[in-house]
């Protein structure tokens, strides 16, 4: 029975392109490194003794950062700049990143560390994101080549959070920079020692049958980006979702619901940790499930699920047990998030003009980075407000009733 099964999946990894695995396993990589220095870098400087407000404009400044730079790079990779160099290009300057940090003892020397980490962050997933479709041949879909990507990124998050989980057990916390710097060095050999293999942005347009006239072109110019609005704004409302659940639901877990009484430390990391261990768990399942389904059916199932969560997230708040309702929700929730990231990733190249991809996946990327700089200040005023977050989750859940219909305009 193992063996069958070892060689089923060494069947099924062996069908991909060369070129293509070797971009998974960058992304796994990459994943290992950064997902201990987004999760635990704030644990770290908390115990510099600074304050939330000093924590929370280094993530602010790590925002604007990837802001400023992603669609500048969705430009030049639309003017046929490498990917594999950007990529590159990112990793060192995640180097330079994890060396401040990792030396820094001041605000001054924290908020350039955040500023250099945002920085690659917005060159980095512009570029590997495009890197997906180019790498797949006939027989793969790019929406299957999303799924294992997106598998590839939640494991070794993952992974990267429980070894930095370890080190703190060891007073060994910012080992996580060091494990980041071994990761970028690895993805920069993968990179430079493989280059030809990997497929290039040239290549882009002799992949396309469809002619394009100068006529059209210049139409193009005005008109490509009308059809990506519903996915747009859906896709700002999901990453806004994301950073709920990243930074205000371990608030309404520690200050409590209406009745729900609050939660120590201790288990809410544990409840955190629980709900990565569902996302590496379900993303490669529901993406290959879901691989050859239509993007309203996908995009439709994605916000009803996300209604289901936050309704029990909202019900959690009037019972002493409520926990136990979070945990449910956690379920409908990460299979929401599962079938979100590789499906919109995928959608956002079909439904843009194949010279625009570039621009196109970096205004995707850019829904994060407005994500990550608006909703957490909105969160956090909203549950000083009301004293829970029960209005929250409650005005989330409106949004997604609301949003349903626009899935039927997204290709």
């Amino acid at each position: 029975m193992n063996l069958v099964s070892t060689s089923s999946v060494s069947n099924y990894w062996g069908r991909f392109p060369v070129s293509l695995r070797l971009i998974i396993k960058a992304r796994l990589w990459t994943a290992i490194g950064t997902g201990g220095v987004l999760y635990l870098s704030p644990i770290i400087f908390d115990s510099l003794g600074f304050t939330g407000e000093q924590i929370g404009s280094g993530i602010t400044t790590a925002a604007f950062a990837g802001i400023t730079t992603r669609l500048g790079v969705g430009y030049l990779l639309d003017k046929k700049y490498s990917y594999q160099r950007a990529i590159k290009i990112a990793c060192l300057i995640a180097i330079i990143s994890d060396f401040i940090l990792f030396y820094s003892q001041n605000y001054f020397s924290y908020l350039s560390g955040e500023f250099f980490l945002g920085s690659a962050a917005g060159i980095y997933w512009p570029s590997v994101e495009l890197a997906i479709p180019l790498n797949c041949n006939s027989k793969v879909k790019s929406s299957e080549g999303y799924s294992l990507a997106r598998s590839a990124d939640a494991i070794g998050i993952t992974f990267g959070v429980l070894i930095g989980a370890i080190g703190t057990y060891f007073d060994l916390t910012r080992i996580i920079y060091f494990i980041d710097i071994v990761c970028m060095f690895y993805i920069i050999n993968i990179l430079t020692n493989k280059r030809n293999i990997f497929k290039d942005n040239r290549q882009l347009k002799s992949q396309s049958n469809i002619k394009i006239s100068s006529n059209s072109r210049k139409r193009l110019n005005l008109e490509w980006i009308f059809p990506l609005i519903p996915l747009l704004l859906i896709s700002l409302f999901v990453s806004g979702v994301m950073t709920l659940l990243q930074t205000i639901l371990p608030l309404d877990l520690l200050k409590g619901g209406i009745i729900r009484p609050p939660l120590i430390e201790q288990r809410v990391a544990i409840l955190l940790t629980t709900k990565l261990f569902f996302v590496a768990a379900f993303q490669w399942p529901v993406g290959y499930i879901l691989r050859n389904k239509n993007s309203f059916f996908k995009f439709k199932l994605c916000l009803t699920l996300l209604l289901i969560g936050f309704i029990s997230l909202s019900l959690s708040n009037y019972l002493i047990n409520g926990y136990i309702l979070i945990i449910i929700a956690f379920v409908p929730l990460t299979i929401a998030i599962c079938i979100f990231l590789p499906s919109a990733t995928d959608a956002i190249i079909k439904s843009s003009p194949i010279e625009y991809h570039g621009s196109a996946i970096a205004m995707f990327s850019q829904c994060f980075g407005i994500s990550a700089l608006t909703i957490p200040w909105i969160g956090g005023k909203l549950i000083d407000n009301f004293e829970s977050a029960f209005q929250l989750w409650l005005i989330v859940s409106i949004i997604c009733i609301l949003l349903i219909p626009v899935c039927k305009n997204i290709k």
